[in-house]
């Protein structure tokens, strides 16, 4: 095989993964935790073989989306560091990542803790120079530590409805605007 066919195979394997990633996290959030992973091999445009060939199981599929998801909250807060309102900003993009990828984290119910541990911890790095940033600028309350803003994001989890519950959006605004105000000055 030559070294562009290898490429282009590697290119295309890549292509593929990155669509099944995204089918998931779209199927996920659209149907739930347990949409048929044929649904999503079909979504992706992809075989159910090349499917299972990147994923073997539910989980995992579901892990790599969620690993993922850490990977972006780095790459915001990295391009966040020099905004005064930055811990902010990023604490909105995660309580909509939250919002948009509800049923990932249902698939992932029984994963090991110490995984979860691990990219909490990530996320909690990620805060880090954003909330010290904040608090020089006033729009973060001096006592807010990252772990408290991991716990406001457990939180607003645990707290906002199903999307078919009634009243939905508003009570998922309320929850928001409650632990915005805990966290942050307004300024």
């Amino acid at each position: 095989m030559s070294t562009d066919t290898g490429r282009a195979l590697r290119r295309d394997a890549a292509r593929n993964r990155e669509r099944l990633l995204e089918a998931a996290r779209r199927l996920f959030a659209e149907r739930g935790p347990d949409v048929p992973l044929e649904d999503v091999a079909r979504a992706a445009a992809v075989s159910r073989t090349t499917l299972y060939r990147n994923f073997a199981t539910r989980e995992e599929l579901a892990a790599t989306v969620f690993e993922a998801n850490v990977d972006r909250i780095e790459e915001r807060a990295a391009a966040l560091l020099d905004r005064p309102g930055g811990a902010v900003e990023l604490f909105c993009y995660v309580l909509d990542m939250q919002e948009r990828d509800r049923g990932i984290v249902h698939v992932l119910a029984g994963a090991d803790i110490a995984w979860f541990k691990g990219l909490a911890a990530r996320t909690t790095r990620a805060f880090e120079p954003l909330l010290a940033r904040g608090k020089e600028a006033g729009t973060v309350h001096p006592e807010v530590e990252a772990g408290d803003v991991l716990t406001a994001l457990r939180m607003a989890e645990a707290a906002t409805p199903p999307h078919d519950a009634p009243d939905r959006e508003r009570l998922a605004r309320r929850v928001r605007a409650m632990l915005h105000r805990t966290l942050f000055t307004g300024r």
